[in-house]
């Protein structure tokens, strides 16, 4: 049964991206069958894991309402790891004739349609409502990168209540697998005090916690993921650090 994981949040700049790409990553390397689906306009995703220019199908294409599963064809990125990339077309997708919601049933129809893998991870945008609320009404659990700071905090808060209202109108569903803290400083007291605000909201955290770390950007500049980083220190604490985090976060949907 393939599983899919959303990874979402309401304010930019959190790790989103990040996150996601390093949970694909991560299910490839152990034999998961994964497919990586870019819904952001911004098309992030796809720049970090398309390497050639290829002919392939946009995600967009998922909100067709003439939508045939014959359409796709994602683009391997390594082994065991494909990608359905972002384009312009995303942007288009306010254009399309007809409502919000059945945009996002369609979309949610269209994810679940799609077989053959053990794993979609579906990258959400912050600022293109159809896109985000279809990956949420599609996805089995949801997870959301946030960092300590009150801007980080306050759309943690506002990304629950639209987890809750998409449980109660699309997706029963969904689990929240929770709140990654993303570039952790254990030596800011005001880091460690907006955690505790954060326990104190009741906001659901993993266990696992990733500290600021330049190894991590260093890898995005490589398109590949931290663990495959250069050998030193920092490097490792990095690596078992995110790998730690994708593990908490793939248990969250039983894999």
């Amino acid at each position: 049964m393939t599983r899919i994981i959303a990874c979402a949040n309401l304010k930019g700049g959190e790790g989103k991206t990040t996150l996601a790409r390093h949970v694909a990553y991560h299910a490839a390397s152990r034999g998961r069958k994964t497919l990586a689906v870019d819904l952001d306009p911004q098309a992030n995703l796809t720049d970090s894991l398309l390497t050639e220019a290829e002919e392939f199908t946009s995600s967009a294409a998922l909100f067709d309402a003439a939508f045939s599963i014959e359409q796709v064809r994602p683009v391997e990125s390594e082994k065991n790891l494909w990608l359905l990339p972002a384009d312009a077309r995303l942007d288009a997708l306010a254009d399309i004739p007809g409502d919000r919601s059945t945009l996002v049933k369609r979309v949610r129809a269209s994810l679940r349609a799609i077989a053959g893998f053990d794993l979609i991870v579906v990258d959400t945008p912050t600022n293109a409502p159809v896109c985000y609320l279809g990956g949420l009404a599609a996805a089995d659990g949801v997870v959301s990168p946030v960092q300590m700071d009150a801007y980080g905090i306050a759309g943690a808060v506002r990304l629950t209540q639209a987890i809750q209202r998409v449980r109660a109108h699309t997706n029963p569903r969904l689990v929240h697998i929770g709140f990654a803290v993303n570039r952790f400083n254990s030596r800011a007291a005001s880091h460690g005090d907006l955690l505790a605000q954060c326990r104190a909201k009741r906001l659901r955290l993993l266990d696992s916690v990733l500290h600021e770390r330049v190894a991590v950007q260093d890898a995005l500049g490589r398109r590949m993921p931290v663990w495959r980083g250069p050998r030193g220190r920092v490097n490792a604490r990095a690596a078992r650090e995110m790998r730690a985090l994708c593990t908490e976060v793939l248990a969250g949907v039983d894999l």
